[in-house]
């Protein structure tokens, strides 16, 4: 994290309207009013400064893992997760929330290791190119139907979707205590069930193509059978 700080923009409003109000009742014409003129505007100013002050807020450092592919591909997958925020925010379930919430914290994690081992890139490349993309569509269609969550058949979509993410929660938990370790493992089967959610119901229907994954071999890859079985 990094901090950035948002200039208000006010206390020039504030400046520029004191001179101007200064000039509509006393008028400038002489070199006195202009002097006042300059000490109506400073006196704006810093009102605005001590009424709107500048903010310093933390913000996410662009990423430098000396890679470029990598940090395309970590700017990328930060873009999916404040999505993932996003339809987080839509979402009145506090359970659900709860575990949106951890999810998107252990991807940030996960990311960060990214980023100081770059070399990482080709055991997380399904996690980055279809797992996480997959895992926001899910949350994006989740949020659509808010509204109808309680009625009949989205009633068992949303209990669904919590079971799914439980999966989720337990399969990125894992695989960040292999990275935190400098390891890697195989996650084998354990989010079938998030590709049969997403293939059933048509709940992302026409969203969500599983993609043929590319040859390599499966303990260079810890993601690349989490969804094979629910694929076929």
């Amino acid at each position: 994290m990094e901090k950035k700080i948002i200039k208000s923009g006010m206390p020039f409003v504030l400046a520029g309207a004191a001179v101007f109000l200064f000039a509509l009742i006393f008028g400038i014409g002489s070199v006195p009013s202009y002097l006042f003129a300059v000490v109506a505007g400073a006196a704006g100013f810093i009102a605005g400064k001590t009424l709107f002050p500048d903010q310093v807020i933390e913000v996410e450092a662009a990423p430098k893992s000396g890679n470029p592919e990598v940090d395309a591909l970590i700017n990328e997958a930060r873009g999916q997760l404040d999505a993932i925020r996003r339809s987080n925010e839509e979402i009145a379930d506090a359970a659900l929330s709860s575990q949106i919430n951890d999810v998107e914290k252990t991807c940030r994690q996960i990311l960060q290791r990214l980023e100081e081992q770059p070399d990482m890139l080709g055991s997380l490349r399904t996690f980055l190119r279809y797992y996480l993309p997959t895992t926001q569509k899910l949350l994006d269609a989740r949020a659509k139907i808010e509204g109808e969550v309680n009625e009949g058949h989205n009633g068992q979509i949303n209990k669904r979707i919590q079971e799914a993410l439980g999966q989720v929660q337990t399969a990125l938990h894992k695989q960040l205590d292999a990275l935190n370790e400098y390891r890697f493992i195989n996650l084998e089967s354990e989010m079938d069930v998030l590709t049969n959610m997403i293939k059933s119901d048509g709940l992302t229907e026409n969203e969500v193509e599983i993609p043929v994954a590319e040859e390599k071999k499966e303990d260079d890859d810890p993601f690349a059978s989490l969804f094979g079985q629910g694929a076929k």
